[in-house]
């Protein structure tokens, strides 16, 4: 019983410090060393953990795939492709309603902090043939922003999940799938449902949109049908793209460096790095197996456990990779309970992105909400229906699939 307590003050420490708003990086790594201590690792085996976390193959390939993916973000941004591309949906597509929150769909496939508030101009123009509030505004955008990113395999949530469970990352992406064709439906239900519609008025430049729609987005064509199609290395995929992009691209001086200054923070390596110290120590202490071998949940316990502790961190960071990083490698052992469970992972993975979408901390609400001068309240209203009817077909899944 005792290592339950241990890890139950571990769980704690790092809810308690992640309230105060630490870096969830830092956190992590006190999280680590708590568990070094509690489970009496001893100093040596400590550093030793350390080192071989620091050179570890997948370490340091989870570190290089989410460095490239930030640095390809912003070099799209730069290059002006992020605005060619929202500029030739909205001649191509007919549908008002559709062409206002296209902008925020596309943003969603590039895993940008922040990156709601480049689409937010963009739904604010298109919002002007509808009668729509600022709350309103603020959750379409948001929304329609977050659909991909149960599946979307350039998001650092889902790779350290496939980092952490050890399951090929086009294997997650699958399963998951179906949730986002649910988030899709939900966004069409609970936010475009109530809006007239109003047609484009027919456009001649249609065949030069479709062209700079082609010249924008060849890219990340590329990517999808390596990684999902081929099931290429996401971290060979992203180099080589990224590679040719650049060779491609001619920019200023000063975009050049703006694009490496968004691409290296040491924030975002830390907290890398920081994930894949805590899962070793937990592993190396022995922590893992005794939860395996003490906690036997069935049934409706088994399920509250793989909800609540990646929902908590989720709601209380607002950073998908967080929640995973802390929740994952402490629910591993119901993961690899008989094999892999691919159900149990989906639907952890699902109940914390539930927590992100609700946090208040999160960054893209924070700043779309700012953006379009709203209030949390009427945002939640809207925001409440859609996150509960998304998770309840996670949930659904979980009894079919588990």
């Amino acid at each position: 019983m005792l290592p339950i307590i241990y890890l139950l003050i571990i769980v704690i420490t790092i809810i308690v410090l992640i309230k105060f708003r630490l870096d969830i990086g830092i956190v992590l790594f006190i999280g680590a060393v708590l568990t070094a201590i509690l489970f009496r690792i001893g100093i040596q085996n400590f550093f030793i953990t350390l080192f071989k976390t620091l050179k570890s193959p997948d370490t340091l390939t989870l570190v290089g795939t989410v460095v490239l993916i930030i640095y390809f973000g912003a070099l799209l941004e730069k290059r002006g492709d992020l605005s060619k591309m929202v500029s030739s949906l909205r001649t191509l597509i007919q549908d008002s309603r559709l062409s206002m929150v296209t902008p925020s769909a596309i943003m969603g496939f590039l895993p940008m902090p922040g990156g709601a508030l480049i689409s937010a101009p963009m739904v604010k123009e298109g919002a002007k043939e509808f009668k729509i509030s600022s709350a309103e505004k603020t959750f379409l955008n948001y929304w329609f922003r977050h659909i991909w990113e149960y599946f979307w395999p350039l998001y650092p949530g889902l790779i350290v999940a496939s980092t952490i469970t050890d399951v090929p990352i086009f294997i997650l992406a699958r399963f998951q799938f179906p949730l986002t064709l649910v988030a899709v439906l939900a966004g069409l239900i609970f936010g475009l449902r109530r809006m007239p519609f109003i047609p484009q008025s027919f456009s001649s430049k249609k065949g030069i949109a479709l062209k700079n729609l082609i010249q924008s987005v060849w890219h990340i064509l590329i990517i999808i049908i390596l990684v999902l199609a081929f099931k290429v290395m996401v971290l060979y995929v992203m180099a080589a793209i990224s590679l040719l992009v650049s060779l491609l691209t001619r920019i200023k001086k000063t975009d050049w460096k703006e694009v490496v200054k968004q691409t290296f923070t040491y924030k975002t390596i830390i907290l890398l790095f920081s994930v894949m110290f805590f899962k070793a120590v937990l592993i190396d202490t022995g922590a893992i197996d005794s939860i395996k071998e003490i906690l036997r949940p069935e049934g409706i316990s088994l399920w509250f456990l793989l909800f609540i502790a990646p929902f908590l961190v989720g709601f209380l960071t607002g950073v998908n990779h967080a929640y995973v990083g802390v929740a994952f490698p402490i629910l591993l052992p119901f993961f690899l309970k008989s094999g892999v469970n691919l159900a149990y992972i989906m639907f952890a993975y699902a109940s914390g992105f539930a927590g992100i979408l609700l946090s208040p901390v999160h960054l893209c609400l924070v700043l779309t909400k700012e953006y379009f001068k709203a209030d949390f309240y009427p945002i939640y209203k809207l925001l409440i229906p859609p996150v509960i009817f998304v998770w309840l077909v996670s949930v659904l899944m979980f009894f079919l699939f588990k």
